[in-house]
């Protein structure tokens, strides 16, 4: 029994994985901050767009933010997206006989790419900059963490598109 329900957690396990519609990491470059950076992809209007979901407590993107990508080649792509609605969530915990309010700001942006920028993501990413504000974010990667994942879903999407 224990064998059966070993395998179809595996099975369940291996069919998330292969339907997986965006790729997180978490990075704190200070001990007490840190954000959520989410990325997916969004066909719209015929178009493909890189979707980035940055949750934290404070930072959120400029009316017109810009997306720096370095991959492992390299190579540098500079793409210029627009801000849409961020969201918020409060909530909060007790401490004691004290309420501590805890808010989560999800700021979003979206960045058209083309085609011919489609391959860029081939070799993978290894760094990343977003302008967020009041601090520019900005991540830098030992191994493609973010590259593959995205490099995929433009594929498949532009293919789906092109099908359309």
């Amino acid at each position: 029994m224990k064998k059966l329900v070993l395998l179809i957690s595996s099975i369940l396990l291996l069919v998330s994985c292969g339907t997986q519609k965006q790729i997180s990491y978490i990075h704190r470059p200070l001990a007490a901050e840190g954000c959520t950076v989410s990325w997916s992809v969004l066909p719209e209007n015929g178009s493909l767009n890189i979707v980035t979901t940055v949750k934290s407590d404070r930072l959120m993107f400029s009316n017109s933010p810009v997306l720096m990508l370095k991959n492992f080649n390299g190579e540098v792509l500079q793409l210029e997206g627009t801000s849409l609605q961020p969201r918020s969530e409060t909530s909060g915990v007790m401490s004691g006989s004290i309420f501590i309010p805890i808010s989560e700001v999800s700021a979003i942006a979206q960045f058209p790419i083309s085609e011919q920028d489609i391959s860029f993501f081939k070799s993978g990413i290894s760094k990343v900059r977003l302008t967020t504000v009041p601090l520019v974010h900005e991540k830098e990667f030992s191994n493609d963490q973010i590259g593959a994942f995205l490099y995929k879903a433009l594929m498949n999407t532009n293919t789906s598109l092109s099908d359309f």
